[in-house]
């Protein structure tokens, strides 16, 4: 006396298939690995950003990336809402990640140009080498080297 099940997929596993194209994806953004040398001093950029971020025995922490993070992140999860929300309406994934990850590149550079909130000044030696007092802005090396990578 079996019962014949009907099974009615309302859009379920298209949902889910859709869902998991996000699995194990995402992006990343800040100085990345490969970002060159900074052509005045020949430093890596990327050890020069880390340098910066905690500090070094002769130099103050700014920690621009935590500070930008810590400050947005209620605003960078919505934008990653509202992509994974794309997703689910049939947006395609990596076209999604491309717009998370650009807006957060373009914010996080805003912030490390117009920020000083969290910024110890420069020494007066330090501007005058530079010709600015504005921290971490040389030739604008440091913010053309944030870039976001899809992983």
């Amino acid at each position: 006396m079996g019962a014949d099940v009907k099974i009615v997929d309302r859009g379920l596993a298209k949902f889910v298939k859709r869902q998991s194209a996000l699995a194990r994806r995402g992006v990343k953004v800040g100085i990345q690995s490969n970002a060159g040398k900074d052509p005045a001093s020949g430093v890596d950029i990327l050890d020069a950003a880390i340098f910066n971020e905690f500090g070094t025995e002769h130099a103050p922490a700014r920690p621009a990336f935590r500070d930008f993070f810590e400050k947005n992140v209620k605003v960078i999860g919505m934008a990653m809402e509202r992509q994974a929300g794309a997703v689910s309406d049939g947006a395609n994934p990596a076209t999604a990640l491309e717009q998370l990850g650009q807006f957060v590149e373009k914010n996080q550079r805003a912030h490390v140009q117009q920020s000083k909130a969290w910024a110890v000044p420069n020494k007066p030696g330090t501007i005058e080498r530079k010709g600015s007092d504005t921290p971490l802005i040389d030739h604008a090396n440091f913010v053309r080297a944030i870039r976001y990578e899809r992983i």
